[in-house]
């Protein structure tokens, strides 16, 4: 178990322009019925739930959007597995879409992009991200791997 005591920060705008990015490009695929930007986004999602220097929302973030000033950073005292989490469910929904379509399967496939944009709103726009919620579920339980209680303010 991680001592409670630790402090760790996240920036939530970051997180915030990440979710913003999803729900236009989800939207914007469902319109143009491509599952090439389904795809994008799933790799994108992947890509920040592996926390890797390469995923495209960090670099836009940290590259464009935070330099610019457009928007100041909100770092609080939080866990970032729990984010990490909810992207690697929204990376599997969209991940399983993009498969779907190729597949003809196009009800499954939106429905689970909606699925995304919708729980990608809640987030954005009332900040409650389910897969956070999930994972400290799963961390209450004791399941393996969810090590992180959540963070105390």
């Amino acid at each position: 178990m991680t001592s409670a005591v630790e402090i760790r920060r996240v920036d939530h705008t970051g997180l915030k322009v990440g979710q913003g990015l999803t729900i236009v490009l989800l939207l914007l695929a469902f319109i143009l019925n491509s599952w090439l930007l389904v795809a994008i986004v799933a790799v994108a999602q992947l890509l920040g739930a592996v926390d890797s220097p390469y995923a495209p929302y960090r670099l836009i973030y940290t590259g464009i959007v935070k330099p610019s000033g457009l928007l100041k950073p909100n770092v609080i005292s939080d866990n970032p597995e729990p984010h990490r989490f909810a992207m690697l469910i929204g990376a599997a929904f969209n991940g399983i879409a993009t498969i779907a379509l190729l597949l003809g399967a196009s009800g499954l496939a939106w429905l689970l992009v909606w699925i995304v944009i919708a729980l990608a709103n809640l987030n954005f726009w009332l900040n409650f991200c389910t897969g956070c919620w999930m994972y400290y579920q799963l961390n209450r339980l004791g399941v393996p791997g969810f090590d992180r209680a959540p963070v105390t303010r």
